[in-house]
């Protein structure tokens, strides 16, 4: 028998507990050395101080993954069931100091106490909000609207009136023919609109544009997205666009950005005690901060931001706030992160995903990042060709002064090169890779003058992180403090003028599996679209060699090679590997 939506969504949620505490205990059992690398624990946090009911830790190096909002214990490492249980807040990456809040969602009188000048080891734990998304997934299914909506049975209409009006007002703010289309559609739109930004095309500053010309219709809005970073990103640009509207956000936990959005006239609120206004309102924050409204509270739109991250459950408490959705986002890049090894691909889609799928979407087809070669790959590679760069962006080129050992490499009229190191390292290190990486990033800095700030350096694994920032400090670059060594997931949303991909397994075997870097094109996608002028990917032509034996694998790995095919390749395996180089 064949599984309604709400079914499969429901069991998607019961799999999806099972296996986080499945993960959580496994990760109960690895010491904590294996657990810093694997970016779900911070060893040697040094409480500082306590702070308006939170505490600041000064964190050296912070190589985990953590959110703002995820769930933490605090303690010795070992004894995890008994730490302080808090919630993960701001990380100044200049001060070095992680803020960590009291868990809203924790009843536990007995906490353990935290002192001041004490070393506490910081571990992730399990969020345990599925019960709360069970209960949204079933009251969405119980309005007979959504439900069609969801199920792909609902007949997308407009207003030609609204359309009409809204275009000039759209025109106004200086936007291109894309996004005005796509705005204008939005907010004509009778109940659901998708607006695809690939990278660099104003995704942001469309969205910001819209809700400006909702409020001033005196439209009720409602903003949301799956983590406070980006609803915070998202009203910083809306007060720019319209500093007048009254915005509110509802407050958190983790106290993400609230000194920007207060200093920006955001007020901050509390969810179950403010009164609202009834026009021409922005009220903003996660699904699960509109969940926790009064239930009277209701808008004429739910805008949805970062919608290619949110998974379809997480969605439905801002669904159901609201008639008409809008959904900015793009799936082509960073999905949403589940815990099931092999979860059911319909239930586990991204929101955006699910209905573009269903009801297609509005695509913003001009970049202003990416210059013409880097935009041409991205283009062709994730967007069948449809983005082109604006004229200024297209013209932009990489500094460029001839006698570096790589001229090869960093050729700016190359703007997207391969360059190959034939090595068959297994594991998540790769010392070949690391070493022609540190030379890339020292001759950029000494020979063509682009500042470390401007470069990013990628890697799929935190081992591969650590190495590359172990070896390109020993060049001693002036002002190396200011270069981004990281994984994707903490790079997405930033540019640089050049980005360096260490692909890292060059084992065709290792290669196969579920961390293949080249497996994964949304990943890929997002790592080489942080490039303003030249992006780079190191890596071993054995890698591509892999063939997973599942259909998605495959179609992924023969993807990955039309996407290799289309960068210039410079083969430098002879500088970087000994023994045979091509076994």
């Amino acid at each position: 028998m064949q599984l309604t939506l709400e079914q499969r969504l429901l069991r998607f949620l019961a799999r999806e507990e099972r296996d986080e505490r499945r993960a959580w205990r496994e990760l109960r059992a690895q010491p904590i050395d294996a657990r810093v690398l694997e970016g779900e624990c911070i060893q040697d946090a040094v409480l500082l101080r306590a702070d308006d009911g939170g505490f600041v830790f000064r964190v050296t190096d912070n190589g985990s993954k953590f959110r703002p909002g995820d769930p933490l214990v605090v303690g010795d490492g070992i004894d995890l069931e008994n730490g302080r249980k808090l919630a993960c807040g701001a990380y100044d990456a200049r001060r070095h100091e992680l803020r960590c809040e009291p868990d809203p969602y924790d009843r536990d009188d007995s906490a353990a106490e935290l002192e001041v000048g004490t070393a506490y080891v910081i571990d992730k734990r399990p969020l345990g909000l599925q019960g709360r998304l069970r209960d949204a997934v079933q009251a969405a299914f119980e309005w007979p609207f959504l439900a069609a909506v969801l199920r792909g049975e609902h007949t997308l209409q407009r207003d030609d009136g609204r359309y009409q009006r809204a275009v000039p007002m759209l025109q106004a703010c200086g936007l291109n023919p894309a996004q005005v289309e796509a705005g204008a559609a939005a907010i004509a739109t009778e109940s659901l609109a998708l607006v695809q930004g690939p990278p660099g095309t104003g995704k942001t500053r469309l969205l910001a544009a819209v809700v400006a010309a909702l409020c001033a219709r005196t439209c009720r809005v409602a903003l949301c997205a799956f983590t406070h970073r980006a609803v915070g990103n998202a009203l910083l640009a809306i007060r720019r666009q319209a500093p007048q509207i009254p915005v509110f956000k509802l407050a958190s936990s983790s106290g993400d950005d609230h000194d920007d959005l207060r200093a920006a006239g955001v007020q901050i609120v509390d969810p179950r005690r403010v009164k609202l206004p009834e026009r021409g309102v922005v009220v903003a924050g996660t699904c699960f901060q509109l969940g926790k409204l009064q239930d009277k509270e209701r808008f004429h739109y739910a805008v949805f931001d970062e919608a290619g991250q949110l998974p379809i459950p997480h969605a439905l408490p801002g669904m159901l706030r609201a008639q008409r959705w809008l959904f900015f986002g793009d799936h082509m890049q960073l999905p949403p992160v589940v815990a099931t090894a092999h979860a059911d691909r319909g239930a586990s889609v991204s929101i955006f995903e699910l209905l573009h799928q269903r009801y297609g979407s509005l695509l913003l087809d001009t970049t202003y990042r990416m210059n013409a070669g880097v935009c041409r790959v991205v283009s062709d590679s994730f967007y069948g060709g449809r983005v082109h760069a604006d004229p200024v962006a297209a013209a932009r080129r990489l500094p460029f002064r001839a006698g570096g050992r790589l001229d090869e490499v960093l050729d700016p009229e190359q703007p997207v090169v391969w360059l190959r190191v034939d090595h068959r390292q297994p594991g998540s290190r790769s010392p070949e890779e690391a070493n022609a990486v540190a030379d890339v990033v020292e001759d950029l800095v000494r020979v063509h003058g682009v500042p470390p700030a401007e470069i990013a350096v990628i890697a799929p694994f935190r081992a591969q992180v650590q190495l590359l920032r172990a070896i390109i400090a020993q060049k001693a670059l002036p002002g190396i403090e200011a270069l981004v060594v990281d994984t994707v997931e903490r790079i997405q949303g930033q540019e640089r003028e050049v980005v360096v991909v260490s692909l890292t397994a060059g084992d065709p075997a290792e290669s196969k599996g579920k961390g293949a870097f080249h497996l994964s094109l949304n990943r890929l996608n997002v790592a080489l679209s942080r490039a303003r002028t030249k992006a780079i990917l190191v890596a071993s032509a054995h890698a591509f060699a892999a063939l997973p034996h599942d259909p998605d694998g495959l179609r992924m790995a023969s993807r990955g090679k039309e996407l290799r095919d289309r960068m210039v390749c410079v083969d430098l395996s002879r500088l970087y590997v000994t023994g045979p180089v091509h076994a």
